[in-house]
């Protein structure tokens, strides 16, 4: 039966809906929803701006996150590297004299080079990134409490403040930082060679490899981008309390790995999601703004987070069909039917 198109005409593929990707938009939804019902100026603009400034520091150290944890890695120092460039950099302005511009590039810098420590750590030493960035983090943590004897640094310049911290037309100049990065980062990874190599890695190193990609420049690269943008953060809490505390991007640490984790990051590797990430630093954020305005003891926010990390990972693998507990199987069995000795097989 002929299908109404002449011969030989290709037909476009039609576009397949990714419902796993559309299933964090719609908790979202559903979250501010509920949290609109519970308490009704929720959804109110102010607050809602205040639900996107309060994410925003998750989103940025969220979307270097995303890069690193799609090549397979983990980065565990994002929140002490935030901390370590905002005391330097604010000492450098305050103590040094150093003009508000040039001490945010000096904590770009600081960071990308930390991240550039963590990167060589793992591709040239081999080791395994959650060690290797479990002791950087111990590392930037300790330098930034020996920088100040662990005292803040207080009289940060005004034009510092609102350089990260003031509005245009609005709208927050920190929301716009995370709209351009995230813009930014979303096509860098979806729109460029290095962004398909990157995830390509994260496939099969192996793979990659033997396909022509530099893997070990790729990953050295990956985290350098999670340390400049970890910096970027420091700096953004820096601006927001007017001050560098030695322990200010601890909070931050695992709540970034949960909004990229919550927006499809696979941490296996080879797949994430910017638009999933930011979307996850949102819903952490309206989590907080919501248990706060529910009159809930701030402690049970680390309770609900870690539910909402547990969930998300569990429908993720869920809709895959648990390749984890397959893959461990798979370990299980080739174990247990391994061929003879040597020693065995001569005897036989």
């Amino acid at each position: 039966m002929s299908s109404g198109k002449p011969d030989g005409v290709a037909t476009a593929p039609r576009r397949q809906i990714n419902f796993q990707a559309l299933g964090i938009y719609i908790a979202a939804i559903v979250l501010f929803i509920i949290l609109g019902v519970l308490n009704p100026n929720f959804l109110t603009p102010g607050n809602l701006r205040d639900v996107a400034v309060s994410a925003s520091v998750n989103a940025i150290i969220g979307i270097g996150l995303t890069f690193v944890i799609i090549t397979g890695g983990i980065d565990l120092s994002v929140g002490a590297v935030a901390s370590f460039v905002g005391i330097v950099s604010s000492t450098l302005m305050v103590n040094g004299g150093i003009p508000p511009l040039l001490g945010l590039l000096a904590g770009l810098v600081l960071g990308i080079v930390c991240g550039a420590v963590n990167g060589l750590l793992v591709t040239k030493l081999r080791l395994p990134p959650f060690i290797a960035t479990l002791g950087t983090m111990s590392v930037f943590q300790g330098c930034a409490y020996v920088a100040t004897n662990g005292k803040p640094v207080y009289d940060v310049p005004k034009e510092f403040v609102l350089m990260l911290n003031s509005y245009v037309l609005g709208i927050p100049v920190v929301v716009i930082i995370v709209a351009v990065v995230g813009i930014g980062a979303g096509l860098l990874l979806r729109k460029t060679v290095f962004g398909q190599n990157v995830i390509a890695v994260g496939g099969s190193e192996e793979t990659a490899w033997l396909s022509g990609v530099r893997v070990h420049r790729v990953k050295i690269a990956v985290y350098c981008i999670a340390g400049g943008l970890s910096a970027l953060a420091g700096l953004v809490i820096v601006a927001r309390i007017n001050a560098a505390q030695p322990d200010a991007g601890a909070p931050y640490q695992l709540t970034a790995i949960a909004a990229a984790v919550i927006g499809g990051a696979n941490l296996m590797g080879g797949e994430g999601r910017i638009a999933g990430t930011l979307v996850g630093a949102v819903i952490l954020g309206a989590l907080t703004n919501g248990l706060v305005l529910l009159n809930v003891p701030s402690f049970y926010e680390q309770i609900v987070t870690g539910l909402v990390v547990l969930i998300a990972v569990s429908l993720d693998q869920g809709s895959k069909g648990w390749p984890m507990l397959k893959r461990a199987g798979k370990k299980d069995k080739d174990t247990t039917a391994a061929p003879p000795t040597a020693s065995t097989s001569a005897v036989a």
